[in-house]
């Protein structure tokens, strides 16, 4: 049977003083936030209640212990859902007119974690009407923005790089993602949002992965205050507190066990940092579902991915683009020459001095053809020592492949070669098409690990293609997880002819050819 809800009356909240009367956190979820998993309020697992009610426990004054609280999880273990209960609890129990911040890395981000569910848990409660967006004598709701109307309390959805709000006093702002907070703007919004003097229990609460070693700076020196250099918590500190059973973390089931719960009392933080395979708590994280949910994972994404995502365990921004081994098991040479209507896509990739200039040449796999590629050849021309690159080795190259064969298209790095390709297209050699080198390589990149991966991509094993493979790392995009860039090891390593199978791969398979 569903209990009612705990519906929120601001006489009983506030006493004669104007402060909050307590509301236990848990106790008010599972009455109130509703989640649309199952159309009904939450319902908590023993390691969430003992966690949120660790975090804001009273004291004999009515403060809570902590300003900055840190609550970090593998994929999938329900904290995005779970980081909305404190600002909808804040806005209904806390007290008159306080202010609440959904904040990410941008607008869009901001509105689709904590706020989103927020969002979700009032639209579902069976006494909201849709027609006019309010659940009566409570909410009332706006794209970016939602007001208690028993409380006069508001919610709000930014971002990061947002500076209206400065100096507004937040009572709880709730960042997703922090590992993202890596630019200017992210930073001085950060400093300018710090946890108000003025109201009382300000804090900011941080739902996030863990991050990128020398890149998410904000985050690891957090993580270094509260984990590397805070308290581990035991679980008979976590039972004494707040009431919960020894073991409600597994593998903590005697009193000096430790839990992933870590303080730094001089500092006012407390983190949730669960890391590692036994960090997978959730049902649905274990058993057969969840193996084969994780076999699945582990097979389709970079290993720096797998480990940030599902271990929640920090990584470098950057690692090998791709083992070696998996590049030898691509090698299956074609014959030299494809035939003369066999279409082909050519990439160029080039500097005046320094780099190589490299051009790859790659077809559709004839045996294949559905979503398979294979390099037809693999040049490279590398300037003398102090000089620059002389263009007309290359050019003439090009011009005699296309003259034998049927190339569709050139694509390049207009960078350095808007001029040489734009002569070439000019002499009709044929269609040159500058090549995107931000969102557009991003996808190239990430095709092309893919392709290897699956071995839909074939080479006769050519040493200066091998090379360039070897030389390169792969960078994890900073804004989206499933995306990467091809960077070099070293300054002096050459990867062009890499860049180029990325290039030409992705204009092979976009043009249906």
């Amino acid at each position: 049977m569903t209990s009612a809800p705990m519906l929120i009356d601001p006489m009983r909240i506030l006493g004669l003083s104007g402060q909050p009367k307590p509301v236990d956190i848990v106790d008010w979820a599972e009455a109130n936030y509703y989640i649309k998993e199952t159309g009904q309020p939450i319902k908590l697992m023993p390691h969430q209640k003992a966690v949120l009610r660790y975090i804001f426990k009273r004291d004999a004054g009515g403060d809570f212990p902590f300003q900055t609280v840190i609550w970090s999880q593998p994929k999938k273990s329900g904290k995005t859902t779970l980081s909305g209960i404190p600002g909808r609890w804040a806005a209904e129990t806390w007290g008159r007119f306080q202010n609440i911040f959904c904040i990410g890395n941008d607008l869009n981000q901001a509105k689709e974690r904590a706020f989103e569910f927020i969002k979700v848990s009032i639209e579902l409660n069976p006494a909201y009407d849709r027609h006019k967006e309010t659940l009566p004598d409570q909410w009332k709701l706006a794209a970016e923005s939602m007001e208690c109307l028993s409380t006069g309390s508001r919610i709000k959805a930014i971002a990061a790089d947002y500076a209206g709000e400065a100096g507004s006093n937040p009572a709880i702002s709730i960042y997703t993602e922090l590992w993202g907070f890596v630019h200017k703007d992210a930073l001085r919004f950060w400093a300018e949002m710090a946890p108000s003097p003025v109201v009382k229990n300000s804090m900011r609460f941080i739902e996030t992965y863990a991050g990128y070693e020398g890149e998410s700076e904000l985050l690891y020196g957090l993580y270094e205050t509260a984990v590397i250099n805070g308290r581990q918590l035991t679980a008979g500190e976590l039972s004494e507190k707040t009431g919960c059973e020894l073991g409600v973390f597994a593998e903590a089931t005697k009193p000096d066990d430790p839990v992933p719960c870590y303080i730094n009392e001089a500092a006012g933080m407390f983190a949730y940092w669960d890391e590692g395979e036994i960090a997978r708590r959730m049902p649905w994280q274990q058993g057969e579902s969840g193996r084969k949910y994780y076999a699945s994972e582990e097979a389709t994404q970079t290993p720096n991915q797998f480990t940030r995502l599902h271990k929640n365990q920090w990584v470098s921004a950057e690692s090998a683009f791709v083992p070696i081994e998996w590049f030898d098991a691509c090698l299956s040479p074609l014959p030299l020459h494809p035939g003369e209507r066999t279409p082909l896509v050519m990439a160029l990739d080039a500097a005046v001095s320094g780099d190589c200039f490299g051009a790859v040449v790659v077809s559709r796999d004839p045996l294949n053809p559905q979503d398979g590629v294979a390099v037809r050849s693999a040049r490279k021309w590398t300037p003398p020592p102090g000089g620059k690159i002389d263009y007309d080795n290359p050019r003439k190259f090009v011009m005699d492949f296309c003259k034998q064969f049927n190339v569709v298209e050139i694509c390049y790095d207009p960078y350095q070669l808007h001029d040489f390709c734009s002569k070439l297209q000019k002499e009709g050699v044929a269609w040159c098409n500058p090549f995107d080198q931000g969102e557009k390589r991003l996808k190239s990149d990430k095709g092309l690990y893919d392709l290897i991966r699956d071995r839909k991509f074939r080479h006769d094993g050519n040493p200066d293609l091998r090379e360039h493979f070897q030389n390169a790392n792969a960078k994890q995009s900073s804004q989206e997880d499933t995306r990467l860039r091809i960077v070099k090891k070293s300054e002096n390593k050459k990867i062009d002819l890499c860049v180029c199978c990325a290039m030409s791969s992705f204009e092979c398979l976009r043009l249906m050819l």
